[in-house]
C-alpha cells in the first residue's frame, strides 16, 4: 500500500498523536502517520460520540485493528459535526492518507483564536523525530 506523505496545511498536534487542521470555523481531526506506523489494516471504528458538544480530551472514537485499539480524543472543546463520510466504505483511507484525506471526524471549536496548547508541526516533529511534511 502506498502511503501519502501529504499533510494538511494548518495542522496542530496533541501529545497523543492526534491532529487537528482548522479550515475557518471547522476543524478536521485524525491520527498521525507516526501513531499508525506498523498498522496494516483498520478493521472498524467504534464511536463513543458522533455528534454533540464535548470537552477537550473526551474519547470520541477508537480504531480497531486485530487486537489493537487506537483511541481518538477531542483535541479541543468542541461540537462534533460528524464522521468522515469517505470512511464508510474505505477505512483503509486512514492508513493510506493519515494526515490528509484519512481524517476521522470534523468539529467546530467552542473557542476560536489561538489553538489550545497544541503542538505546532515543528514541535511535533521534534517530539517524534519524524518529518511530517
Amino acid at each position: 500500500m502506498k502511503i501519502s506523505t501529504i499533510s494538511r496545511p494548518r495542522m496542530h498536534f496533541t501529545n497523543d498523536h492526534e491532529w487537528i487542521d482548522y479550515n475557518g470555523t471547522v476543524g478536521f481531526v485524525g491520527i498521525s502517520a507516526f501513531k499508525l506506523k506498523g498498522i496494516k489494516k483498520i478493521d472498524s471504528i467504534k464511536w463513543h460520540r458522533q455528534r454533540g458538544t464535548v470537552n477537550k480530551g473526551l474519547l470520541v472514537a477508537e480504531l480497531h485493528s486485530e487486537d489493537y485499539s487506537i483511541p481518538i480524543h477531542a483535541p479541543v472543546s468542541c461540537v462534533i459535526l460528524g464522521p468522515n463520510p469517505k470512511l464508510a466504505d474505505r477505512l483503509d483511507l486512514i492508513l493510506e492518507s493519515p494526515q490528509d484525506n484519512g481524517w476521522v471526524f470534523f468539529l467546530s471549536p467552542l473557542k476560536f483564536g489561538t489553538p489550545d496548547p497544541l503542538l505546532s508541526p515543528e514541535e511535533y516533529q521534534k517530539l517524534t523525530s519524524v518529518k511530517i511534511y
